[in-house]
């Protein structure tokens, strides 16, 4: 993440140099959409929900819906509140899914855990 928002801030750079001022705007607003996500993303276990945000992504999950977590994946599909690649894949409802990526992804299952002991792990 941060080699392409390095990337980014070098190329819009180069962009006010040569007086490209749409495209500049244009890459700014994606730095700062990038740097946005990077710093607001996270997830609030609370009132037996999970909470999540990550910049214009915001929702909850009732923990007791939760089937499944699938660890040290990746989704390319779907809802993903997340900044890394290697995260966490849940499963809730009957066919809903969603991928995030706590800091302590540990500590962040058995936490779900301790709230819904009936989720399986994978």
């Amino acid at each position: 993440m941060m080699a392409i928002s390095s990337f980014l801030l070098f190329l819009s750079l180069f962009c006010l140099v040569n007086e490209e001022y749409i495209l500049f705007a244009v890459i700014l607003a994606a730095l700062f959409y990038l740097l946005w996500t990077i710093f607001d993303t996270h997830y609030v276990i609370s009132d037996n929900k999970l909470h999540y945000k990550s910049a214009l992504l915001k929702g909850s999950i009732e923990i007791s819906s939760i089937v499944e977590i699938t660890r040290n994946r990746t989704m390319f599909a779907g809802l993903k509140p997340a900044t890394a690649s290697k995260g966490i894949i849940i499963r809730f409802n009957k066919w809903d899914d969603i991928y995030m990526s706590p800091a302590n992804a540990d500590a962040f299952v058995q936490a779900l855990m301790a709230a819904n002991p009936a989720i399986k792990l994978r």
